[in-house]
């Protein structure tokens, strides 16, 4: 049962930021460590992604970029991988991903997915209110299980911690944890479901190429 664990955003073949951010988790007593899913398509290495994510036991979950790749669609996009150019360990590991993973936590089931739920092109953005919200019909399968008080997800390599109230019962907590890709807010986060708090960290360029991980901004979960 979860308690306190980490959330890796969409990878994105960032190997370099995905090797810092399991070394510097590993010290951090964690339950496990989730990941979002689009692990592929990047400037980097898939193949020792992969391995990273495996061999730190990290559980992950499938995509819209990594179902293009094994569909073999959209290959066109800048920086895309393809297939004949992976190893067949990291074709099989991307194989076995599934769209979502249901979670017990001690505040109840997380469903861990990409997007949201199941669909993996939804976006859910901390901005949306309204209309995005009423046409997010992924957003309310989710709220219309009332044994559902935590969901997390990625897409859109926002940050965001929100609360989406249901007619009767609690609120349903949606986690984003963002992304490791450096055109954005390049970090991960750590959830205190016990605290009561999502800590965000950065993953920040040193002098001279190096990395680092810094302290970023603390969200209270509702």
């Amino acid at each position: 049962m979860l308690r306190r664990f980490a959330l890796l955003g969409d990878i994105h073949a960032e190997d370099r930021r995905l090797a810092l951010a399991l070394t510097w988790l590993q010290g951090q007593a964690l339950d496990a460590v989730l990941a979002v899913g689009d692990l592929c398509d990047g400037r980097g290495d898939l193949d020792r992604c992969c391995a990273l994510l495996a061999a730190h036991r990290v559980l992950a979950v499938r995509g819209n970029h990594d179902r293009w790749l094994l569909g073999d669609e959209l290959r066109g996009l800048t920086y895309a991988h393809q297939a004949v150019d992976l190893a067949p360990a990291t074709l099989a590991y991307l194989s076995a991903l599934p769209a979502t993973r249901r979670l017990a936590t001690v505040r109840g089931d997380l469903l861990l997915g990409h997007g949201v739920g199941d669909d993996d092109m939804v976006r859910l953005r901390p901005h949306h209110t309204g209309y995005d919200l009423e046409a997010n019909f992924a957003l309310g399968d989710l709220l219309a299980d009332p044994s559902l008080p935590l969901a997390a997800g990625g897409h859109t390599h926002q940050r965001m911690v929100r609360a989406f109230a249901r007619p009767v019962g609690l609120p349903l907590v949606f986690i984003n944890p963002g992304t490791l890709h450096p055109d954005h807010d390049s970090g991960f986060a750590v959830v205190d479901l016990e605290r009561g708090q999502v800590a965000y960290h950065d993953l920040v360029e040193q002098a001279g190429g190096s990395l680092a991980v810094q302290a970023a901004e603390v969200e209270p979960l509702p």
